[in-house]
């Protein structure tokens, strides 16, 4: 129920910078730009929008739930600025 961000060191290595709790039992991410990741979160039937701070990870959050349709699997942005969401559901 929760979204880890990652930072990635020169050498390649992970270090946690920030935990955002999201929906309920998340099964996919989508990255829409450098401060804006989307969650499915799939018995919540909810979508989370958290807004990410690159400078500062630490003050990531969810800035908006949308409720979709029943069990959401995946999700995928279209059209030529990335304005369109397309959410599959069972």
């Amino acid at each position: 129920n929760q979204l880890q961000i990652f930072a990635v060191g020169p050498s390649g290595e992970l270090s946690r910078t920030a935990t955002v709790t999201v929906g309920l039992e998340p099964v996919a991410v989508a990255v829409r730009s450098a401060s804006e990741v989307w969650v499915v979160n799939h018995l919540s039937d909810s979508v989370s929008i958290v807004e990410v701070e690159p400078g500062n990870a630490a003050l990531s959050r969810v800035r908006r739930t949308l409720l979709v349709g029943d069990e959401p699997r995946d999700i995928v942005f279209g059209g030529s600025a990335r304005d369109r969401a397309f959410v599959t559901t069972a």
